[in-house]
Parts: C-alpha cells; sequence; structure tokens
C-alpha cells in the first residue's frame, strides 16, 4: 500500500501534464510575437530615423561627407561613388554591403575591397588596389589604324589611369584586350620571367613583344638604332649575351638587317637575308 502511494505521488495525472504544456506553449508564443514586434520597431527605427541616413551626394556637389574612402590612388573616385548612388538618401541600414563589395571589385583597378557600416550614418570603403609592372600596347579599331598604351599588372589585368602619372615600366606588345584573362596573365608572366632572368641586359630593351609567348621578340637599343631579336622560349641570357658578343661582326656584314634571330644556340640569322648564320 505504501508504495502504490508513492507511485501516484511521482507521476502527476495526464490532466496536469497538459496544463502545463499549454501554459510553456502560451509563453513561448507570447514570447515570440513579443520577439517579432520588437525586432519590427527596432527595424522600422533604423530605417526610418533620419539619424542614419545616407546624405545625398547632390547635396555635396556629388561627394557624400559619409562615404568614406581610403587606398585610392589610380583608380577612379567617380567610380568608386557611383556604386553607392542609390544608396544616399536612406538608411544605412538598407546598404548590402557584400552586394557593393562585389561592385567595387568589378572596377578594373580594385583588387580587393572591405565595406564597412560605421554607426550611425557613414560608410567605410578600403580599396587596394592592384600594382602595374608593365605598359602594353593595345590594338585599337581598324578604323583608328593606331595603337593604345595602357597598363597591366601581374595578373593580366588591363588598368587605365584617371590621373597624370609617371611610371618607369617595360612595356609589352602582342596582348589583346578582348583574350581571355588568363591567356593575358600567362603572356605578362612569360615576359616578366624573362626580364628577371637577363637581368642587367634588359636596360637596353624598350618593348617584348608577347604575341607569341613561345618567341618572345624583344627591341634591342643598341649603337643608335633598334633591332628586332627573336629570343624564342629559353636559354634567353646566353642568346643575348651572344647577340652583344656578335653585334660588331653583325653590324659590319649586316648593317641593313633590322631582325635577327637568335633561337639556335650558337647561331645568329638575319631574318629576310640571303646570307646564312652569324
Amino acid at each position: 500500500m505504501p508504495r502504490r502511494a508513492a507511485a501516484q505521488v511521482e507521476e502527476p495525472p495526464e490532466r496536469i501534464r497538459w496544463v502545463r504544456f499549454t501554459i510553456w506553449l502560451v509563453a513561448g508564443i507570447l514570447l515570440m510575437v513579443t520577439t517579432l514586434f520588437a525586432w519590427q520597431s527596432t527595424e522600422q527605427f533604423l530605417i526610418k530615423d533620419a539619424r542614419f541616413r545616407l546624405a545625398e551626394s547632390e547635396d555635396y556637389r556629388g561627394r557624400s561627407p559619409n562615404l568614406v574612402v581610403e587606398g585610392i590612388h589610380y583608380a577612379s573616385t567617380s567610380q568608386i561613388r557611383h556604386v553607392f548612388a542609390e544608396d544616399f538618401g536612406k538608411s544605412l541600414y538598407l546598404v548590402p554591403i557584400q552586394k557593393r563589395r562585389q561592385e567595387l571589385l568589378a572596377i578594373d583597378w580594385v583588387e580587393n575591397a572591405t565595406v564597412s557600416k560605421v554607426w550611425p550614418n557613414t560608410l567605410r570603403v578600403k580599396v587596394d588596389e592592384r600594382t602595374p609592372i608593365a605598359f602594353v600596347r593595345l590594338s585599337a579599331p581598324r578604323r583608328e589604324g593606331l595603337t593604345r598604351l595602357a597598363l597591366i599588372d601581374m595578373d593580366g589585368y588591363i588598368l587605365r589611369p584617371r590621373i597624370a602619372a609617371q611610371f618607369t615600366l617595360p612595356v609589352i606588345a602582342g596582348i589583346r584586350e578582348n583574350e581571355n584573362i588568363m591567356d593575358r596573365r600567362a603572356r605578362v608572366h612569360r615576359v616578366m620571367g624573362m626580364l628577371r632572368e637577363i637581368g642587367s641586359l634588359a636596360n637596353q630593351i624598350s618593348e617584348v613583344n608577347v604575341a607569341d609567348p613561345n618567341n618572345l621578340i624583344v627591341a634591342e637599343h643598341i649603337d643608335g638604332r633598334v633591332l628586332n631579336l627573336m629570343l624564342g622560349d629559353d636559354n634567353y641570357t646566353e642568346r643575348l649575351q651572344s647577340f652583344v658578343s656578335n653585334y660588331p661582326e653583325i653590324k659590319a656584314k649586316r648593317p641593313d638587317a633590322r631582325t635577327l634571330d637568335l633561337r639556335v644556340d650558337g647561331v645568329i640569322t638575319a631574318v629576310g637575308s640571303d646570307t646564312g648564320g652569324e
């Protein structure tokens, strides 16, 4: 008999369990509704309160005091501001910073970018610009019949300076603006690898043509004239040293030569000439 009474105390009646469940369910629903209402009220406050509004750029001649941009030297500041054009006049809360970052990365000079919200009403943008490593001579449309100079970085991105700036860089020809970015990158790496290999011999080179990456052609300034030297795809240092050593003899025998083929080690040939190796 005592054991049966103890069992009844340990197991509450079914009705009491349902009452407890109902109380907890109602409390949970009330908490969820209260939280949702509080969040909606807070969100509306962040959206509508003037203290969080980004000042419209029109009020400041195209520049908003609430947009702070850092790290810009050569990129277009107007392009940066244009990315955030639709955010001006709205709440800082509504700015989609990840989307804006992706739009910044589409700008040619921007290699990396971070966008931060600084409450109550400021956007801070930090830009890491690409580093140009060479000039690139681009072919213009046929109707123009001209070439254009731009800059290019190690990853093959073509850069156009927006301000006057002086760069002491090699010139690369044979790169097309409409070719695949990976192909441009491979051509740039081939040229820069060659220039690193030849060291001080690069001082007399004014341009490298990489139209055929397996046959680099360098424009060599020597003795007051320019010669085009076909170097192939390896042994650049040895071939250039051979040219320098044999130049007096080449000049004496073929003063009219403008293009020399150095791709066969130990042999220098005047391209298009009737003579053999020098």
